[in-house]
């Protein structure tokens, strides 16, 4: 079923699975359209990260 939430409801999901390590393959879609979405409206924002290859 699909339906419309705000970023801050999917962003709060995706990180308390991320916190209670659950699979995040539900999402994969999701976070691509996330991810895409904060291409968008904020190119140039800074982000620390811990690169791992």
């Amino acid at each position: 079923m699909k339906r419309e939430i705000t970023v801050r409801e999917f962003v709060a999901d995706l990180l308390r699975r991320i916190d209670e390590a659950k699979t995040i393959d539900c999402c994969k879609q999701e976070i691509k359209d996330f991810a895409a979405l904060a291409l968008k409206k904020m190119p140039d924002e800074k982000l620390v990260v811990d690169w791992k290859d």
